[in-house]
C-alpha cells in the first residue's frame, strides 16, 4: 500500500438495513435509494485520487457475507475489506489496524502497512477531493485529522499511526461522539486538524436534492 489509505466504510443498501432514522420519515425503500446514490456520488469524489495515486482506496463493506454483492454494485479495482467487530468501536479499530500493519497476516498480505489512514463514512453530504486532500496533507504535521458533523459525530477521521484504544468507550450515534473524541485525543496528547463541518444523510431538508 502507499502512504495515504482510505478506508470507506460502506454498508450494502438493503431497505430497512440502511439510514433507519431517514426511513422513518421517506420509508425504507427510498431511504435506501437516497443511501445507494450517495455512496456512488461520494466514489465519483473519492475514485479520482485513487486513480491518481494519492490514495490507496479500501472499501470496508457491511454486511459480511455480501462482499460478491458489494463488489458487482461498485465495480471498482481496490481492496475489500469486511467489516470485523461488535460495534463501531471494534470495526474502526480493526480496520485501522489492518491498514497500518498491512503484512502477511492481515486481510492485505504481503503488503506494506500504510503511512496515514482516513476512515470516511459513505452518507456524507457535500463531500470534495479537496477536504480528503487536506485530511491526508493535516496528518504530515498532525496526529489526527477530524471531519466534524452537524449531528454532533464526524464524517472522517484520521491518524498517523495506530492508537489501538482510540475509539474504545465512545457513546456511538449521539451528539457527545465529536467532543469525546476531542477529549480522548488531549488525553493521549495527540495533535489535531479539523476540517470542515458537513452534514450526514439523516433527514432531507427542504430544496434539498441528492
Amino acid at each position: 500500500m502507499g502512504p495515504n489509505v482510505l478506508l470507506y466504510f460502506v454498508k450494502y443498501p438493503t431497505p430497512g438495513k440502511v439510514k433507519t432514522r431517514l426511513a422513518k420519515t421517506v420509508g425504507e425503500q427510498e431511504a435506501a435509494r437516497l443511501y445507494r446514490g450517495l455512496v456512488e456520488k461520494n466514489l465519483k469524489v473519492i475514485v479520482p485520487l485513487h486513480q491518481r495515486n494519492i490514495c490507496d482506496l479500501v472499501i470496508v463493506f457491511d454486511p459480511p457475507e455480501k462482499r460478491e454483492d458489494i463488489k458487482r454494485w461498485l465495480s471498482l479495482w481496490c481492496e475489500y475489506l469486511p467489516q470485523c467487530g461488535s460495534g463501531l468501536s471494534e470495526r474502526l479499530t480493526y480496520a485501522f489496524s489492518e491498514a497500518f500493519s498491512a503484512k502477511g497476516g492481515s486481510a492485505f498480505g504481503g503488503q506494506k502497512g500504510g503511512k496515514r489512514v482516513m476512515a470516511l463514512g459513505s452518507d456524507t453530504l457535500g463531500l470534495t477531493s479537496d477536504i480528503i486532500q487536506q485530511g491526508f496533507d493535516a496528518l504530515k504535521s498532525n496526529d489526527v485529522v477530524v471531519g466534524p458533523a452537524e449531528d454532533g459525530g464526524y464524517y472522517l477521521i484520521g491518524l498517523n499511526s495506530f492508537q489501538p484504544g482510540f475509539f474504545q468507550g465512545i457513546p456511538w450515534s449521539t451528539d457527545a461522539v465529536l467532543q469525546q473524541t476531542y477529549n480522548r485525543i488531549s488525553k493521549l496528547g495527540l495533535s489535531h486538524h479539523r476540517l470542515i463541518q458537513l452534514e450526514d444523510l439523516d433527514e432531507i431538508k427542504t430544496g434539498e436534492k441528492i
